[in-house]
């Protein structure tokens, strides 16, 4: 629901003139960071790694702090004007604020052990992340339409959902 909002929220900032396309911009990249934070957020409460843990506060804002920006510059860039650099450079953006969010987030991530990561896996997720969310925006601004809204709406939760648990897989503690 979160990122069919947020597909729908973005097509509102394109077709917005001045100060409206601000408001909708500021709506629709709280919305979608927000989204993307308590997806990730949600899904670390479920992990059970089978030893003591618990989550720095402040690194956890700031995760949420860079979705929430990195979203609207995004966005923003993405809807500048139109043209296919635009919805991909835009939403390679959004990719890499839900790439910084989640790796922010594990940051914050406290745990009686030591984190090793496999950095093929964690490249994998980067780019299976960036891929699909710049894909997303690109499906969802170039002929907008129901279908596309949909179609936009899947790929960003596709991108959301294979940057965290291709970058879990990539975790040994």
């Amino acid at each position: 629901m979160s990122c069919y909002s947020a597909v729908n929220l973005l097509r509102h900032v394109q077709q917005s003139t001045s100060r409206n396309r601000y408001a909708w911009l500021l709506i629709a990249a709280t919305a979608t960071g927000f989204g993307i934070w308590a997806t990730h957020f949600i899904a670390m409460v479920a992990f059970t790694p089978g030893i003591p843990n618990a989550y720095n506060a402040e690194l956890s804002a700031l995760s949420l702090a860079a979705s929430v920006i990195l979203t609207a510059a995004g966005m923003w860039i993405a809807t500048m004007r139109g043209g296919i650099d635009h919805y991909l450079v835009g939403g390679t953006v959004l990719g890499i604020g839900i790439a910084a969010m989640h790796y922010t987030g594990m940051a914050a991530f406290e745990v009686q052990g030591r984190i090793v990561w496999n950095e093929l896996l964690v490249a994998l997720s980067l780019v299976a992340g960036i891929t699909l969310a710049a894909l997303s925006l690109f499906v969802v601004l170039r002929r907008p339409s129901t279908l596309t809204t949909i179609a936009a709406a899947i790929l960003l939760t596709l991108a959301i959902c294979a940057l965290h648990f291709i970058a879990m897989a990539a975790v040994s503690i």
